[in-house]
């Protein structure tokens, strides 16, 4: 791929995306790259991204994980943030926005950096900063010996593939969305904080019984419910636990629409 990735784990109270970004800076300095970081804690090489960072701080962790373009595609690279592929319509986030930047490889500045370099130089940048510069033996992890990892790793890879990880800190944004069937025309706002819907509103200008009834049950039934593709099927089963038979078979074709659109939309 052509392009490392690393992780930076500490307390919370160490924590610092300067100092962090900093850190692999300088490991580039030492490999004759002329690195820098800019005011967004950016790693650039000549005002272009060659390294990018996202961020989570929760209880007493902190995490910092990074990406470093080595020999990366940086066509297929730019294609892939191409904003035709990033549909983000109907969304407003209180989350740190992404701003483009024009990138470079490390390869543009050295003939012979790799992988292999670019982690060699970041440890001993990690001696140096926070072991004194004694060395330490990294261990290096495989199918061969992933079972020898003490037991508070494997706790804690658990810990990082919940839900309640992964989208449990989600900031608060809003999702507006329409959508026209057969029968009418849908509108849906929904405003989500740490990854559950605290504000649903679906309405519809359709007028007849069975429409109405499923879009305004589900109105109220998404309050509460995981942002998430499954979130109006979700809403549809507390329907039908609270209020035995509003979903039946008149208008349990007019919900399965409704559920597999929003599905589409929520990914």
């Amino acid at each position: 791929m052509g392009n490392s990735i690393y992780t930076i784990f500490m307390p919370r109270e160490a924590f610092s995306r300067k100092a962090n970004a900093e850190l692999v800076s300088k490991a580039l300095l030492h490999l004759d790259i002329p690195a820098e970081v800019n005011e967004r804690h950016d790693i650039v090489v000549d005002n272009h991204k060659v390294s990018g960072s996202a961020y989570k701080i929760i209880s007493a962790r902190a995490y910092h994980h990074g990406t470093m373009l080595v020999d990366a595609n940086t066509a297929n690279l730019k294609g892939c943030l191409s904003k035709k592929y990033m549909d983000k319509s109907g969304m407003q986030s209180k989350g740190v926005e992404s701003v483009p930047s024009p990138v470079t490889n490390l390869r543009e500045y050295s003939y012979t950096i790799d992988h292999q370099q670019f982690c060699e130089s970041v440890l001993k940048e990690f001696e140096r900063e926070y072991n004194n510069g004694v060395s330490v033996n990294p261990m290096v992890i495989d199918e061969a010996n992933i079972q020898e990892l003490p037991e508070q790793v494997e706790k804690t890879r658990q810990e990082l593939c919940t839900w309640e990880w992964m989208f449990g800190q989600t900031p608060e944004f809003t999702h507006t969305m329409d959508n026209e069937f057969e029968w009418g025309h849908v509108n849906v706002f929904l405003r989500s904080r740490h990854g559950l819907i605290t504000e649903s509103e679906m309405t519809t200008d359709s007028v007849s019984a069975h429409e109405v009834t499923v879009v305004s049950a589900l109105s109220i039934a998404l309050k509460g419910c995981r942002y998430s593709e499954q979130a109006a099927q979700d809403a549809i089963d507390k329907i039908s636990m609270e209020i035995p038979g509003l979903i039946n078979e008149e208008n349990k074709a007019i919900a399965d629409k409704i559920i597999a659109w929003m599905a589409t939309k929520l990914r």
